[in-house]
């Protein structure tokens, strides 16, 4: 039993055996009577990239500034601070020439002195009765005039104080108290205007980046601004605020922060892609992206210059007259494929995206910008449908996989 038991079960392994290579034969068979035999293309997905068309060049600021000099030399006291923003009629800065006035404050101690000395006795002194001395302060003691002899004590009290000598004021006690106090104002006024004071003549901002370019570039003409007219004007001077300070020497400027313009060096306009006045135009460098408006193009043999109106980010750029930028003229999301997954199929440019069963199905395609191994090609709008000439199609999308070889694909393998 146990002998015929193991010959069944041997002959039921064979059997199996034999049945499923008879039925691999018949898959096999059939798939290839059906044209169903297929093969896995080398296949890659679609990269997320971003393509920047820029152009690189030198901004220079052109600003509504005016720079502040000192009337004198004197001691300046500055009250704004860097990038402060101050009204109309603001003290920003006073200056004390104080080695000026030395002589005027004398002048006006002896002025007060007399007015002084002329309150105290009510009476108009001719020049012989107006100097008090010690003779005649004797003299009225003798006469027993006790309160003359006390205005002529205090009246010598006073001159003392100041250290001043009577004959100095004889000249001045002559004159009368109206003129005296003409004199005064007239000293005061004198000395006022050598503490002078620095106000805001316009809504602005403070700033004390004094870089000596300010008077080549305003705002006035702008047509002078040419590429050579840049070039010559760039050597920038180092300025630093000092408490002391000579005839002549800078303070600080005020620049309008509302509106200003920045022209851009050019080498070759036709980089531009024919930007024309009133476009809007994009630049940045490494800190800020910023877009204004084409006000004005000046061309010349060596290259160019574009003039943009800016009215924002006026705080990143004010303090440095020169920066160098980039324009962007284009920036979009793109795909990048491989160059050689591209084919040209009834003339259109598209791909072979792989589908079920060794089928593929072209993909029309618009390149953005081609490179030496491989293309950025468009996205699409969100639903991956672009343009092409006169019709909407679908476009690759991310999860495609694309066939890297197309060569390899036969004709009866693409789906219509």
């Amino acid at each position: 039993m146990k002998v015929q038991f193991l010959k069944k079960k041997k002959y039921f392994i064979r059997r199996l055996i034999s049945s499923i290579f008879v039925l691999i034969f018949f898959i096999l068979a059939f798939r290839a009577i059906n044209g169903r035999m297929y093969k896995d293309y080398k296949t890659d997905f679609a990269t997320l990239k971003t393509y920047e068309k820029k152009v690189p060049v030198i901004g220079f600021n052109i600003l509504n500034e005016k720079v502040y000099t000192a009337k004198n030399s004197g001691i300046c006291v500055y009250n704004a601070s860097e990038g402060e923003k101050v009204p109309v009629g603001y003290e920003i800065a006073s200056l004390n020439m104080m080695d000026d006035t030395s002589d005027l404050n004398d002048e006006l101690i002896k002025v007060n002195s007399a007015l002084s000395y002329k309150s105290k006795n009510h009476v108009e002194y001719s020049s012989e009765k107006s100097i008090p001395s010690i003779e005649k302060i004797q003299n009225f003691l003798k006469d027993e005039n006790f309160i003359e002899a006390i205005h002529s004590v205090d009246g010598l009290d006073l001159y003392s104080n100041n250290n001043l000598n009577i004959s100095e004021l004889s000249e001045l006690i002559n004159l009368s108290v109206d003129e005296l106090k003409d004199k005064k104002e007239k000293l005061q006024n004198k000395i006022s205007e050598s503490n002078y004071t620095y106000s805001a003549d316009f809504s602005s901002i403070v700033s004390f980046k004094i870089d000596g370019l300010e008077k080549y570039y305003t705002i006035e003409d702008l047509s002078e601004y040419t590429y050579g007219y840049l070039n010559s004007h760039k050597n920038i001077s180092r300025f630093k605020t000092k408490v002391e300070v000579n005839k002549g020497d800078n303070l600080y400027k005020l620049i309008n922060n509302l509106n200003y313009k920045i022209a851009l060096q050019v080498d070759d306009i036709k980089k531009l892609d024919s930007k024309e006045i009133g476009d809007n135009l994009k630049f940045r460098n490494e800190d800020i992206s910023l877009e204004g408006k084409i006000s004005m193009i000046n061309k010349s043999k060596n290259g160019a210059v574009v003039i943009v109106d800016m009215s924002q980010n006026f705080y990143n750029v004010y303090q440095d007259r020169i920066k160098p930028y980039d324009i962007i003229l284009q920036n979009e999301d793109c795909l990048e494929i491989p160059k050689s997954a591209i084919i040209k199929r009834k003339g259109e440019f598209g791909v072979f995206v792989q589908e079920i069963h060794g089928l593929v199905k072209f993909v029309p395609i618009k390149v953005v910008v081609p490179f030496e191994d491989y293309s950025y090609i468009s996205t699409g709008d969100k639903n991956s449908v672009i343009k092409l000439k006169d019709k909407s199609v679908k476009t690759v999308t991310l999860n495609d996989k694309i066939v890297l070889n197309p060569k390899q694909v036969e004709e009866s393998k693409i789906l219509n």
